[in-house]
Formats: structure tokens, C-alpha cells, sequence
């Protein structure tokens, strides 16, 4: 796991925490497109 967290990875981050936590899903912390790998 690399040590640095980038932007994107920070801006997800931030954008979790302000969420409330009704509405907080853990798709939001993957990279886009990644929830549509899973499928």
C-alpha cells in the first residue's frame, strides 16, 4: 500500500467524512470506475 494518499484519494476522503452517516455508503471511498469493476 503506498504511503502517500494523492489528491483524488484526499478529496474522497473529505468528501466521505461530510456525508452524514445515514448516508455514507464505502463505494464512495473507491477510485471511479472501480465500483463498476465489481460487478
Amino acid at each position: 500500500m503506498p504511503e502517500h494518499i494523492s489528491d483524488s484519494e484526499m478529496e474522497r476522503i473529505s468528501e466521505f467524512a461530510s456525508t452524514p452517516m445515514y448516508k455514507r455508503s464505502p463505494d464512495q471511498l473507491l477510485p471511479d470506475g472501480a465500483a463498476d469493476d465489481e460487478e
